[in-house]
């Protein structure tokens, strides 16, 4: 892999573009990256591999979004571009980070992404392969073959780092070799492991603590049931007593729970036992309680019938007489209806008297009834009050007629008065429009006076308007032809300077040209051989070779230098005459507008034309208000003629309306006085008749009331005596005598009811079989238990269910401990199959725990981690042997050793400097400081092969190393640097990074960092 060109852009401290072409920089194999202390070195190495990897090596990684350059002026941003060849392949990616960037309208910034673009150079030219962050970063890394880390690790030669590692301890060296190594896999599995063991072991903790108390469970589900059993086998007689029984409490595990079954089956067996004998023991006694009861209540039963017979006996009597009583009043009952009748008709005789005497004095106080009947209210008869009915009813329906009449009356003496009133208010609108039509008149001949005078001296609007835009722009014209000519004044001058500097560059070109030509022709002429043919012409005689113009590759910069100086200059000749080109253009152009006239002049033609254009507007304005006031006047004086017109049609309207109004309220008045008879309205004269017929009806009504009550009592009267004539009752007093009142009667029907229906029962009861059954018994003398000895077989068979009951229950308990002890003993295997792999599993992680961590059967007391280091730094140490023994002159070689260091201390991390002159090994740190850099050099060298080997061989011919030359005395300088010159073979590229004063003489090319205030730049080439 080789880097051609990198091109950085305000990326870390470089605030402009930096451009590093590498083909020329490495142009001699060697190359010096030289700069003050933050400048930017490590920068250039950050810019490569962000442009590979997308990622800044080391400390820096995360950064991403803070690469951008605070030096860099706003609106650039970051980029870099490397163009690299590998496995054949040449290629170009091209990054930008993310950064801030300014909005394009307004303030403020916004997120600008990262972006991404891999080219590859083929026949055709530059191919775009991807502009994926992802896809560029794998096809780069699966080109190289390595990792950012491995990369950063082979392209720059961590030399500082072994020198380090050197000096260090054994801590200090695995440190350093895991920082350099990146074994943190290893370390984490080395802490996975003792975490997994740890928690094995936990998990074998959590699984006995587990069995431990299924175990407990089993003991205490089980141990109710067996508590009990041995209670029961206590008080059996005689006892009984298991001789198989073991002590549970030093048993465990599955003969536990075998031990456990056995006795819990024993219990079961036992308790179903007791439970089935004293059911047998409750349902006995059950049986006698009930024959006792069933014997006793026989007995009860007959005698409360043999007592209720007595009682029935001594109510015979009685009840023959509530039987007479009963009879007595339903005889009444059938005369009771006579008699009320002819007591109620009796009343309302009298209360019919009463009414007619109420009535007549009512009547005699109204007058208008008293005339209307003629004769004394006392020998009134029906047929003359019914006269005097008919006759108010007659003039009652006559008032009612012409009622209608009267009410029309007053609507029409109500509208006369309305109409005379707007005939008022219509004669004194028809004057005041009369009025409006006059001065509507007058305005109007005004307004058309006024319009004939503005429209006489009107000018167009539009034509003023034109003539002051023209006007200013004429001005405008004036101002840009004068600006127009200093401009190409200037112009003209810059492009005559421009073009003489563009002619000075093409004469320092062209002199530099000649004299590379000459350098060329030289370094040909120094390698002609006499007999063999020139590269030239192909003679084999050299008369007279060319001189050679000087050494190095001063001339082919300068040459380079003044090519691109001199193409600049033309192109700014170029561009300073199509300027001045347009410029010229633009003059001309302007002046055929009138750019030349008066500016003075034109400003008083733009002041002139604007006035013109104001009045003619105004005047506008003004005929347009005065034709608006005119159709507005048109309007008034068309709405006043409308509404005098109107006014004149309705006065002579209301006027014949109320004439005819007069003479219709003249005829209703002569109408109405007959019908009044006297009364000052009709309505007056109908209350009257109203009130008059309220007591002649009433009157009329009691007299025929009273008639029909008189006739009624004759007739109750004769019905009365007929009914007493044929019953036993003499009169009315006896009737109401026998009779009974409903709650007497209800009384006297309920005991006879009782009577008959407890005589009934009785005999029912008598007659029933228990009855029949306990006298056959009394009579054979069989014995009746006595309350006592009840109560005795009751609470004989309570106890025994209380034994039953209590013998089920110990029974389905000692049933679900044993389900219980079952499932538990389920759950214990599982468990146990469980339990047997994690102490397998246990003891394995916790071996494999011990060797990682370097105790346990580990001999060598190393660590996983020392391991790996050990088996690396044995790998880089025979590849830097091999550099090692170039730069000592076949004296040192390296060896990696694993020998304890002291003690019971780890090994694995030694190494020893092997003096090939004397045989004898010897620890690193006793190495002098330039053998030290040798060293430290060497190792780093190595540590790149390894890392190229692992990777998959890919040829780096790109490298940098880092300081420590000012250690090394001048012959190990010497030494070194053929070292160096030796890694340059095959045209590999070598860069030093060192601050030494020698170095900078030594290596003719530089690539220098220089750190200014506005950002760091870099240069290429020699450093003065």
């Amino acid at each position: 892999m080789r880097i051609h060109r990198l091109e950085i852009q305000a990326f870390g401290p470089f605030a402009g573009r930096e451009v590093v072409d590498f083909d020329e920089l490495g142009a001699q194999g060697i190359f010096l990256l030289n700069g003050s202390t933050g400048a930017g070195k490590t920068s250039v190495l950050d810019a490569i591999a962000y442009a590979l990897y997308g990622q800044v090596p080391g400390a820096r990684q995360g950064t991403s979004g803070q690469l951008r350059s605070h030096h860099a002026g706003e609106g650039v941003g970051p980029e870099v571009l490397c163009e690299f060849s590998a496995g054949g392949r040449r290629l170009e990616v091209q990054r930008k980070p993310e950064w801030m960037r300014p909005v394009k309208r307004g303030q403020g910034t916004t997120r600008e992404q990262a972006s991404t673009q891999l080219r590859e150079q083929t026949a055709d030219g530059w191919e775009v392969k991807s502009t994926r962050n992802d896809e560029a970063a794998a096809e780069i890394q699966g080109l190289l073959g390595m990792t950012m880390a491995q990369f950063t690790k082979v392209v720059l030669l961590a030399q500082g780092d072994f020198a380090a590692f050197l000096r260090a301890t054994a801590e200090e060296r695995q440190t350093l070799l895991q920082k350099l190594f990146g074994t943190d896999i290893y370390k984490d599995l080395e802490v996975r492991l003792t975490a997994e063991s740890r928690q094995a072991n936990t998990d074998v903790a959590a699984g006995l603590n587990e069995l431990a108390a299924t175990q407990q469970l089993a003991r205490s589900q089980s141990a109710p049931t067996l508590a009990a059993d041995v209670a029961a086998q206590a008080q059996a007689s005689p006892p009984e007593q298991d001789t198989d029984a073991v002590d549970i409490a030093e048993l465990a595990g599955l003969e536990l729970f075998a031990e456990l079954g056995r006795q819990v089956a024993l219990a079961v067996a036992a308790a179903q036992g007791r439970a089935a004998q004293a059911e047998q023991q409750h349902d006995h006694l059950e049986e006698a309680v009930r024959d006792a009861q069933a014997r006793s209540a026989r007995h009860t039963a007959l005698a409360s019938a043999l007592a209720e017979q007595l009682r029935l006996a001594g109510l015979a009597e009685q009840s023959r007489l509530w039987r007479d009583q009963q009879e007595q009043h339903h005889e009444a009952q059938v005369l009771a209806a006579v008699v009320d009748a002819a007591v109620t008709t009796s009343q309302a005789g009298q209360q019919a008297r009463a009414m007619v005497a109420s009535a007549a004095a009512s009547f005699s106080t109204n007058e208008v009834a008293v005339a209307l009947l003629g004769q004394p209210v006392d020998t009134a008869g029906a047929s003359a009050l019914e006269t005097v009915d008919r006759e108010l009813t007659t003039q009652l329906a006559a008032v009612a007629a012409v009622l209608p009449d009267e009410v029309r009356l007053g609507e029409k003496t109500t509208l006369l008065a309305s109409n005379r009133s707007s005939l008022s208010l219509v004669l004194t609108l028809q004057q005041e429009q009369g009025e409006a039509v006059g001065a509507a008149r007058t305005r109007l001949d005004q307004i058309q006076g006024q319009l004939t005078a503005l429209r006489e001296g009107a000018q167009s609007v539009e034509l003023t308007q034109q003539a002051a835009q023209q006007a200013e722009s004429l001005v405008h014209t004036i101002i840009e032809h004068t600006a127009q000519q200093l401009l190409v004044t200037h112009l003209a001058e810059a492009e005559s300077s421009a073009r003489g500097q563009a002619l000075d560059a093409k004469e320092t070109w062209l002199q530099a040209f000649d004299r590379r030509l000459s350098q060329v022709a030289g370094e040909l002429a120094a390698d002609l051989v006499d007999g063999d043919p020139c590269q030239v012409c192909g003679s084999t005689v050299h008369p007279d070779p060319s001189p050679l113009a000087s050494s190095g590759a001063d001339l082919p910069k300068a040459e380079k230098a003044a090519k691109q100086a001199h193409e600049l200059a033309e192109k700014m000749a170029n561009t300073a005459r199509t300027e001045l080109a347009q410029g010229q253009s633009t003059l001309a152009v302007l002046v055929e507008r009138g750019g030349t006239g008066k500016l003075n002049d034109a400003q008083d033609a733009v002041v002139q034309a604007t006035m013109a254009h104001e009045r003619a507007s105004k005047t506008v304005s003004e005929i347009a208000a005065l034709a608006a006031e005119a159709a507005t006047q048109e309007e008034h004086l068309a709405a006043a003629r409308s509404a005098g017109l109107a006014a004149a049609e309705r006065a002579a309207a209301l006027s014949a309306t109320n004439a005819a109004l007069g003479q219709e309220i003249e005829l209703l008045n002569e109408q109405l006085t007959l019908a009044r008879d006297g009364y000052p309205s009709l309505a007056l004269r109908q209350a009257a008749l109203t009130q008059a017929q309220v007591p002649a009806d009433a009157l009329l009504r009691a007299v025929r009331e009273r008639g029909t009550a008189m006739q009624a009592q004759e007739a109750a009267a004769i019905a009365l005596t007929q009914a007493l004539a044929a019953s036993d009752f003499s009169d009315v007093a006896q009737v109401k005598e026998a009779l009974l009142s409903p709650s007497e009667a209800a009384a006297v029907d309920k005991d006879l009811k009782d009577y008959t229906r407890a005589v009934a029962v009785n005999a029912d009861r008598l007659a029933a079989a228990d009855a029949v059954l306990a006298a056959q018994e009394a009579a054979a003398n069989v014995p009746v238990p006595t309350v006592a000895e009840l109560e005795a077989l009751r609470s004989a068979a309570k106890d025994a269910q209380t034994h039953a009951r209590a013998g089920a229950v110990a029974l389905g308990l000692a049933e679900s401990a044993a389900g219980q002890l079952a499932a538990t003993e389920i759950s214990f295997r599982k468990l146990e199959a469980t339990v047997a792999p994690l102490r397998e599993r246990a003891a394995l992680l916790a071996g494999l725990a011990d060797v990682v961590r370097g105790s346990g059967d580990n001999r060598y007391k190393m660590t996983l981690t020392s391991y790996v280091l050990a088996a690396r730094l044995e790998q880089v140490a025979q590849a830097a042997s091999l550099r090692l023994s170039t730069m000592s002159d076949a004296r040192y070689t390296l060896r990696h050793s694993d020998a304890k260091t002291g003690g019971n201390r780890k090994s694995g991390l030694g190494l020893e400097v092997v003096d090939q002159w004397t045989g004898v090994s010897r620890d690193t740190a006793t190495l002098s400081g330039g053998e030290s850099f040798m060293a430290s050099l060497s190792l780093a060298l190595g540590l790149s092969d390894v890392v190229q080997q692992e990777s998959g061989g890919l040829d780096m011919e790109t490298l940098f190393v880092d300081e420590g030359f000012g250690s090394l005395d001048e012959q190990s300088l010497e030494q070194v640097m053929d070292a160096l010159e030796g890694l340059r073979d095959g045209g590999r590229m070598i860069g030093l990074v060192s601050h030494v004063a020698e170095m900078k003489t030594r290596i003719p090319m530089h690539l220098h960092v220089l750190k200014g205030r506005s950002g760091s730049t870099l240069t290429v080439g020699s450093l003065e």
